[in-house]
């Protein structure tokens, strides 16, 4: 449970065990495995605690304990030791319903072990089209406990992309919730776990200065920057199945939910989403016209990438302008971009106050006395630029900036990263970090609009150089508005 410890709250799992199924594959290997090293290392796992690994291939105890270390190295050595202490490997064969009586057989033998007593966090790391049969059958072999079952209870953690259309990802969702309802369903999007993104709503309740400017009166609009070093590396047969938009909306939308929503009164989960839900209920869907008018680019050596058609017309880049329809930010447009092969790797979000209507300053072409900046990967820190008179005799403006290095201080304190802090939030059943179904549904009915736009018949696709920040049609898109991106 998330337990009050004075001023603080202070996520405390209860006893859990974890299983994971896909647990051969790149995201487990990428992402999954490392943070329940990182929490076992760290000593943030629950007291009782174990995590059996499932997948399809064949792998003895040697062979498992190898790929795990593989995987976990990154975490360090010690933490590695610590989650393969408490790590179990089962072969699988998802359609059989002899292996989910094996699967339920083992998990009783590993919570008499642990300690644990039937507090099961099921994560489907496969494809999405797995999420029902897998979830199905977990049912149908009792293995996913009733809400409200008393002690015993079972969650399971889903990933993007959630669907590839409206139609396919309700299709998904009701597929799921034929098993479990939706208070059991975690759709996790790990930028909601980044200490940065977490930090936006804490500054703002805590700190006058930033909230009580946080609005039309004060800033001039909003930039959202998610810029991706690498191409598809190796990910063509996905990624044209895709593109990018599809891919990282979800990511584009959080941050924008969590930048602009209202403080909710608590930051517990039913708060929480009741102010993102009135937050999507005033972002207009975009018309045929406004959805033509989303840039789509790609790098220009995206044709050469193995596994490419030839033709293809898939984006690896977007641009475009989201407006918000309530009183806090009416008439302050959010510039957004993301995009891929996009030189350094980086995902900001910058406000922009407006410039001084008086003063000695007014009128200069000096470009934005204040933008307060929050950088979130690769680097967590927050800056806040200003203007100030330049040291010496004469009267010049030389501009400043304040620094908080957020995460050299996250550190210091052993914080959790992005998905280990979002494990632990589902470990005790927390869903305040976690998309809502409704997040989802408006997430296809936002981009919907502008994926038929793309498929109209001269729809335009703009080259980027490899390595440069997308086409120049994505500058003027802020140049029509005579504004620049930071």
């Amino acid at each position: 449970m998330t337990a009050p410890v004075g001023f603080c709250s202070e996520t405390r799992p209860d006893s859990c065990g974890v299983v994971l199924f896909g647990a051969t594959g790149d995201l487990a290997a990428r992402r999954i495995i490392p943070a329940l090293a990182g929490l076992c290392g760290k000593g943030l796992a629950p007291r009782n605690f174990y995590a059996l690994f499932v997948g399809r291939t064949p792998l003895d105890r040697p062979a498992f304990e190898a790929r795990l270390a593989a995987a976990a190295a990154g975490a360090g050595g010690r933490c590695a030791r610590a989650l393969l202490a408490r790590a179990r490997y089962l072969r699988a064969d998802y359609d059989s319903p002899a292996f989910y009586r094996e699967l339920s057989a083992a998990l009783d033998a590993l919570d008499a072990e642990h300690g644990v007593e039937k507090k099961r966090l099921f994560y489907l790391a496969t494809p999405p089209s797995a999420f029902e049969p897998i979830a199905l059958r977990l049912k149908d072999a009792g293995l996913l406990s009733e809400p409200g079952g008393g002690a015993h209870w079972s969650r399971i953690i889903i990933e993007k992309p959630y669907g590839s259309s409206l139609e396919s990802a309700c299709a998904l969702d009701s597929g799921l919730k034929k098993a479990v309802p939706e208070s059991q369903i975690y759709r996790i999007d790990h930028f909601t776990g980044k200490e940065t993104v977490q930090n936006i709503l804490a500054l703002r309740a805590a700190n006058p200065l930033f909230e009580e400017t946080w609005n039309a009166r004060f800033l001039d609009h909003v930039q959202i920057t998610v810029f991706e070093e690498l191409g598809v590396e190796g990910r063509a047969s996905f990624f044209e199945r895709m593109g990018l938009a599809r891919d990282m909306m979800s990511h584009i939308l959080q941050l924008a939910a969590v930048t602009a929503m209202d403080l909710p009164e608590g930051f517990r989960d039913s708060q929480f989403k009741e102010q993102k839900r009135r937050f999507f209920a005033s972002v207009p869907k975009p018309g045929p016209g406004e959805a033509a008018g989303f840039v789509r680019g790609q790098y220009a050596g995206y044709a050469g990438e193995p596994g490419v058609a030839q033709g293809s017309t898939t984006e690896t880049f977007l641009a475009f302008r989201l407006l918000v329809e309530n009183d806090r930010w009416r008439g302050v447009p959010f510039y957004i971009r993301a995009g891929k092969k996009a030189g350094r790797k980086r995902t900001r979000i910058d406000l922009a106050y407006k410039k001084p209507s008086s003063g000695a300053f007014s009128g200069t072409d000096a470009g934005y006395s204040n933008v307060f900046t929050l950088n979130i990967q690769p680097r967590e820190d927050l800056s806040l630029s200003m203007v100030t008179k330049h040291p010496g005799p004469k009267q010049c403006f030389t501009p400043r900036a304040m620094n908080l290095a957020y995460r050299e201080h996250a550190e210091e304190a052993g914080a959790p990263d992005d998905y280990e802090r979002l494990l632990l939030e589902a470990m005790a059943g927390d869903q305040t970090l976690f998309l809502g179904d409704f997040e989802m549904k408006f997430l296809w009915d936002y981009l919907s609009p502008v994926l038929k736009a793309w498929e109209a018949p001269g729809a335009p696709l703009h080259l980027y150089p490899d390595g440069s920040a997308g086409p120049a049609a994505a500058d003027a898109l802020l140049e029509r508005d005579g504004r620049r991106w930071f």
